[in-house]
């Protein structure tokens, strides 16, 4: 466990950093389109937030997992296929307490004021750190509720950034692009029609 806090601190670090800078971004976009009052144009740009954000977590998870390929296969280190999914287990700690918290608060937001104060600044900072999916949790309703206001919608959204990182560093590990995999060159290095 140390030698992992000790070898991927840095990239966890730089993956919750990540996760901040486009939450702030992700949120003024949707705060930008939600002025307009059009739904649809606040989830199309929310999901493209939410892509950006995962693209960032894959190319870097991506890399982490080619260089480590390089140790394993001079037996440096041992293969650890759930390395990607365990750095961002650790950068999405502020999401699962925001989850736990949150979850804790919902039954009794209606009745008790604690508990809807709590619930409000949960929100606050899920707008902080998750404002990547505001965008998207903000425009989509179930049963006349808002995703942001439900429990289950804060873990939910953690997903993403774990399959991302798992599957990232897997195919970093193996070598695998899927832009190579689908334009192929030629001797030149030019892409081949």
């Amino acid at each position: 466990m140390k030698a992992f806090f000790n070898k991927y601190s840095y990239s966890i670090v730089k993956m919750f950093v990540d996760q901040f800078a486009i939450s702030i971004f992700g949120a003024v976009l949707a705060m930008a389109t939600a002025s307009t009052g059009n739904d649809t144009l606040s989830l199309i740009v929310g999901f493209f937030a939410i892509l950006f954000y995962l693209y960032l977590i894959y190319t870097m998870t991506w890399e982490i997992g080619a260089k480590d390929k390089i140790s394993v296969d001079v037996g440096k280190q041992e293969y650890r296929p759930l390395n990607g999914l365990y750095m961002a287990l650790v950068a999405n700690i502020p999401n699962f307490i925001i989850a736990i918290l949150y979850t804790i608060a919902y039954p009794m937001m209606g009745t008790m004021a604690w508990a809807g104060n709590t619930a409000a600044i949960l929100r606050l900072c899920s707008v902080v750190i998750q404002g990547m999916y505001l965008g998207v949790t903000s425009s989509i309703t179930v049963g006349g509720t808002q995703l942001n206001q439900l429990w289950w919608t804060y873990f939910i959204i953690i997903i993403p950034s774990l399959v991302t990182s798992f599957t990232a560093y897997y195919l970093g590990h193996r070598n695998f692009r899927f832009l190579s995999a689908i334009t192929k060159k030629d001797n030149n290095g030019k892409s081949a029609k």
